[in-house]
């Protein structure tokens, strides 16, 4: 049965995704916790902002969900105070959960035109709020900073609803590209609770331990990915790649990775190499040369 009364009508869209859930650390169970976790925040967050979440339309999306808000609700009131109240909900969550059910989410906010027929939603705004979530620069912003929430507002909602609105905090947009598949578009990136890092002048990082360059190497979008670790590992010498431990973890297979390199000659050097050459000269790798210049500087292999 159709749930519209007419074949299109304008919503508010809001989409969320939750970040590496599918972590080979996190069992069916965390998943599960996660998931219960991600509509208890909704509900309350929707609620406590004055839209009312039995009045919204939810499409789960098992890693996220889609969120259409009928238009007597303001999208002020999505813009100003949806933000902080999904904060305060995974703060909440991930302070009585373990690790593997802590998380971290992606909101994306735009409006438009949706039609639906028998076999669903088709909508080029819902297509785009999608496109949106994905931004590798909100995926990038939480790795970096650590931080619980980004908010990617699309170019129209930002300069329709959050730049006059000084509630919902426009300055602490970015404005940054979005390029996820055929979608090339402008947005505007709040992360909550922090700064959004800029990609063209990383902050510099500390750089005597291993432990920086770990995080310099996790901060390389590639090496988040088990099959873009392999890679890495592929590119490597044999004596170094049949050595190196594994672990599902990301971090712990890092961490081998980089003791295992500098146990041999020149190693950390030959894993930098293939990185830059892997990813490219990005403003992450360039960082990670940096990092790994003044490790060995100090008399590190």
């Amino acid at each position: 049965m159709l749930l519209f009364e007419s074949d299109n009508q304008y919503r508010t869209i809001v989409v969320v995704d939750i970040a590496k859930f599918t972590d080979p650390a996190r069992t069916g169970f965390h998943q599960r916790a996660i998931h219960e976790g991600l509509y208890d925040i909704l509900r309350t967050a929707f609620d406590e902002a004055a839209v009312h979440w039995k009045e919204a339309r939810a499409e789960d999306r098992g890693d996220g969900a889609i969120i259409l808000v009928r238009p007597e609700y303001p999208k002020l009131l999505l813009a100003e105070r949806l933000p902080e109240r999904l904060h305060a909900g995974l703060r909440r969550h991930n302070a009585k959960h373990a690790e593997e059910a802590r998380f971290q989410l992606r909101v994306a906010l735009h409006a438009g035109e949706i039609h639906e027929n028998e076999n669903g939603l088709v909508s080029p705004a819902l297509n785009l709020a999608c496109r949106l979530v994905d931004a590798p620069r909100a995926k990038s912003a939480l790795r970096v900073t650590g931080a619980m929430l980004a908010i990617v507002a699309s170019e129209g909602f930002f300069e329709d609803v959050v730049r006059h609105e000084p509630g919902a905090y426009p300055d602490a947009y970015r404005e940054i590209d979005v390029s996820v598949k055929q979608t090339e578009v402008r947005a505007w990136l709040r992360v909550p609770g922090t700064t959004v890092p800029d990609e063209d002048e990383p902050e510099p990082l500390p750089v005597n331990g291993l432990f920086d360059v770990v995080e310099a190497l996790l901060a390389v979008p590639f090496i988040a990915d088990e099959a873009g670790r392999r890679e890495l590992l592929d590119a490597l010498r044999p004596g170094i790649r049949a050595t190196v431990p594994y672990h599902s973890r990301a971090r712990l297979h890092v961490i081998a990775m980089v003791r295992t390199c500098e146990g041999h000659d020149d190693g950390l050097a030959e894993l930098v190499t293939a990185v830059r050459g892997l990813e490219g000269d990005t403003p992450a790798v360039r960082r990670l040369v940096d990092v790994a210049r003044r490790r060995l500087s100090n008399g590190n292999h």
